[in-house]
């Protein structure tokens, strides 16, 4: 089933982040997370290709990830040797049932 929106205990919603840069040389990598209520979370991200380029992170959802509705703030966070840092914020909108 595929939606437009993300819901409130959705559990196998993919993030995709693109990074822009390349991601090879990557030892660690994650979504900081910052939940509506602020609350902020560490989510582990996977390095995957598309079309070939090495620049996504991505991460499926848990039972508990998506656990308030509202505003969701994100940041990549990657380790490369040498170098720690993070991507620009973006927002998704998790829905509450039946909106």
């Amino acid at each position: 089933m595929s939606t437009d929106k993300i819901y409130v205990d959705d559990v196998g919603t993919g993030i995709t982040v693109d990074c822009v840069s390349t991601l090879e040389g990557v030892t660690e990598a994650a979504l900081l997370v910052r939940k509506p209520d602020g609350t902020e979370v560490s989510w582990p991200a996977t390095i995957i290709a598309i079309d070939g380029v090495k620049r996504f992170l991505r991460y499926v959802t848990h039972a508990g990830d998506l656990d308030q509705p509202g505003t969701y703030k994100v940041q990549a966070r990657v380790l490369v040797p040498g170098w720690t840092g993070r991507g620009a914020t973006f927002k998704f909108k998790v829905y509450q049932h039946f909106k």
